[in-house]
């Protein structure tokens, strides 16, 4: 009987092992998924808080037309490069938001690997 005991509790501290490691690599995904979101919310919020203070902005400018003398050449010209100031500052945003975007997914695609179950089946 002794015989039998010993490869079955080498079998068992081998399977234990390896579902140690599995579960170290699973929480190392698990940390790097977690900062993922929460770097992508950050940069969300703070994308929507600029693109909110920029949406001020013209919403402020636009009561005050008669005052900036829009139906002047030189005060339409004016009032046009400030939207068009704004039209390059929501550009900027957006840009920043799709390189962000690439990254998170590039980070996203590598931890896929992790989350596969056993078999290749997703």
């Amino acid at each position: 009987m002794s015989e039998q005991a010993g490869p079955s509790i080498a079998a068992i501290q081998a399977r234990q092992a390896k579902l140690a490691g599995q579960h170290n690599t699973m929480a190392d995904a698990d940390r790097v998924l977690a900062e993922a979101l929460g770097s992508a919310h950050a940069a969300m919020r703070d994308s929507v808080r600029r693109l909110d203070a920029i949406a001020a902005q013209i919403d402020s400018a636009v009561p005050e037309q008669h005052g900036r003398a829009v139906d002047t050449p030189l005060g339409a010209r004016e009032f046009q490069k400030f939207l068009v100031a704004k039209q390059r500052e929501i550009a900027a945003i957006v840009a920043e938001a799709q390189e962000l975007d690439r990254a998170k997914s590039a980070v996203l695609e590598g931890l896929r690997v992790h989350y596969a179950r056993p078999g290749g089946q997703e």
